[in-house]
């Protein structure tokens, strides 16, 4: 059974990327479903569900971090809308509660693979692959602030299969596309992102052979951390913002010990900026010699080259002529 997941970043960026999910078109004999995954540990979290003047319950415990919860109810077809009302102890102590409103068929499931969806900005088309014939899709693109750029809809006729859905808004401005594809009858919703950010900064400059932060260059993290908190204000409300660090040094040493080395510097700047508050997820990958400012010829010190790079994005930067590919770890 596949479950949709419609980030409602607008309702839960507070709550650190709490997730919800649901199953818009169900099957024969198919239960509605509603879904929570929380981004750390929970001592209980709770679900109403109210649909066709009927209410449900249910409540769970001890949640781990990124556990997924699914919650069922009686299958009605003459009903088709439902309100879920979540509450969430985390156990840190903050309380998230929301509303959320969901919709859903009893036609024939349309299914939407996102695992090799296809962004390609020259075209501006956005390209997906769908379980049934699509008539036409719905969409909406979201820039800065949640603001709405531009909203459509455009005839598809294609599928199953690979299916083109065109890109709306000037890409340099859009940060989250809101879809939602239509056969003959149902439909299915989802959400992309392909905003990142790289930030300019001033590069911590570490000792050769050292993964510490001296006070001398604490500076430049304090202007960084300004400077993050100011994308969470713009983006955080569209999209789940998450940093990313990238780890780097010069050719002195050799390679297996560097990449051991640029993950700790990344490391140790992500540690420093969460001590001082930084609400947002941190992710972290060594590139060693493999990512140089200033190319140089093996044996090099060259301070230049250790440095750290930082990605802003509401998924890991995607592999390019000018970002290396990376295995991104969570701090």
């Amino acid at each position: 059974m596949s479950i949709f997941l419609m980030l409602l970043t607008g309702l839960s960026a507070l709550a650190g990327e709490l997730e919800f999910g649901y199953s818009p078109s169900l099957g024969p004999g198919e239960q509605p479903m509603f879904s929570v995954t929380v981004p750390r540990g929970a001592s209980t979290l709770w679900v109403q569900v109210e649909a066709g003047g009927e209410t449900w319950e249910f409540s769970r415990s001890d949640l781990s971090a990124g556990e997924l919860s699914q919650f069922r109810w009686d299958r009605d077809t003459a009903v088709s809308e439902a309100l879920a009302t979540i509450r969430v102890d985390f156990d840190d102590g903050y309380v998230e509660a929301v509303q959320v409103p969901v919709q859903y068929s009893y036609a024939g499931r349309l299914e939407v693979d996102l695992s090799r969806a296809e962004a390609d900005i020259a075209k501006r088309t956005l390209k997906v692959r769908v379980s049934q014939p699509v008539a036409r899709a719905d969409i909406k693109a979201i820039g800065a602030h949640g603001v709405v750029l531009e909203e459509n809809s455009v005839q598809i006729d294609a599928g199953p299969g690979e299916v083109e859905v065109p890109w709306m808004g000037d890409p340099a401005k859009v940060v989250l596309l809101d879809v939602t594809l239509h056969t003959a009858n149902a439909w299915s919703g989802f959400t992309y992102s392909p905003w990142f950010v790289d930030i300019p900064h001033d590069d911590v400059v570490f000792e050769s052979g050292q993964a510490v932060v001296t006070p001398e260059e604490e500076g430049k993290l304090v202007s960084l951390m300004a400077e993050l908190n100011d994308i969470i204000d713009k983006y955080g409300r569209v999209v789940p913002v998450k940093l990313y660090i990238g780890g780097c040094t010069d050719t002195v040493g050799d390679r297996g010990s560097n990449a051991n080395l640029s993950r700790q510097r990344a490391q140790a700047i992500g540690q420093w900026l969460q001590a001082r508050g930084l609400s947002i997820p941190v992710f972290f990958h060594g590139f060693g010699e493999g990512w140089l400012a200033v190319p140089t010829g093996d044996g090099v010190d060259n301070v230049l080259n250790r440095r750290a790079v930082y990605m802003v994005g509401a998924n890991p930067p995607p592999a390019s002529a000018s970002v290396p590919p990376a295995r991104w770890s969570r701090l």
